[in-house]
């Protein structure tokens, strides 16, 4: 019996972190698709299904917040994973509306890739 192989739409504006997460997940096999930022993260949820987002936190025009905001009020089944490159996890306001938006775990910069891949297979359970 096959097991569904898992999509993840992967949101970042670093493009190095892109690369590197998208070779990672995809060497453990999930099918990976990019997005370079919020907004285009947005327009391909609005074209195609996943099963989780991952996506970082501090990106230019829409962040984060705006991309799981999207997911709550769109495609609520999609579950989501927040990165973020600040020590301080985000600022106290997004802090209360991304517990209320129901992101499933975060995880803060640098993080070893066998963290990513625990918390992928933690949420997806």
């Amino acid at each position: 019996m096959l097991l569904k192989q898992r999509r993840v739409l992967l949101v970042d504006d670093d493009h190095h972190v892109r690369i590197l997460l998208k070779t990672f997940l995809e060497t453990r096999g999930y099918m990976v698709e990019l997005a370079v930022n919020g907004l285009d993260a947005v327009t391909k949820l609005g074209e195609a299904d996943y099963d989780i987002v991952v996506t970082d936190y501090n990106m230019p025009e829409v962040n984060g917040l705006g991309v799981l905001w999207y997911i709550r009020e769109h495609r609520p089944s999609i579950r989501v994973v927040l990165m973020t490159g600040t020590d301080r996890m985000f600022p106290s306001t997004d802090a209360q509306q991304l517990m209320g938006l129901r992101a499933q775990a975060y995880l803060v910069k640098p993080f070893e890739l066998r963290q990513l891949e625990q918390t992928l297979a933690n949420v997806l359970s």
